[in-house]
């Protein structure tokens, strides 16, 4: 799994999906073998997990106000496992951007369960 990541710095990885970044956090100098196994699965559904993730945002934000167009779709940049490898469960963060907001970045957390992906919190960080 090394071979699909590049080095991303002292302490992570990455891997291009698409048009989507996949961020992994090291461990004993590769990619964390938890975290490539969840990536994996990510990477195979990545348009059922980003709409998920989107129809989350939508419960919470009004993207007309947010962007100044309700039908702008929800841009997915950048997957991010932000927990420390050895978490259970492991939760990622996927990141979105919308047109006409600038420098705003929207994240949905996702937590890995036995049954599926979940969302379970979302943040905006402007600037």
């Amino acid at each position: 799994m090394a071979t699909d990541y590049s080095r991303a710095g002292p302490a992570g990885w990455v891997r291009q999906v698409g048009p989507v970044r996949l961020h992994l956090s090291d461990e004993n100098g590769a990619p964390s073998p938890a975290q490539a196994a969840v990536a994996a699965v990510v990477a195979a559904s990545l348009g059922s997990l980003r709409d998920k993730a989107a129809s989350y945002l939508d419960l919470f934000v009004d993207r007309a106000r947010a962007c100044g167009r309700a039908d702008e779709p929800w841009w997915l940049d950048a997957i991010e496992f932000r927990d420390h490898a050895g978490s259970d469960p492991l939760c990622y963060a996927l990141h979105f951007t919308l047109e006409g907001d600038a420098d705003g970045l929207w994240s949905v957390d996702m937590r890995v369960l036995a049954d599926a992906h979940r969302p379970f919190r979302f943040e905006c960080r402007q600037g």
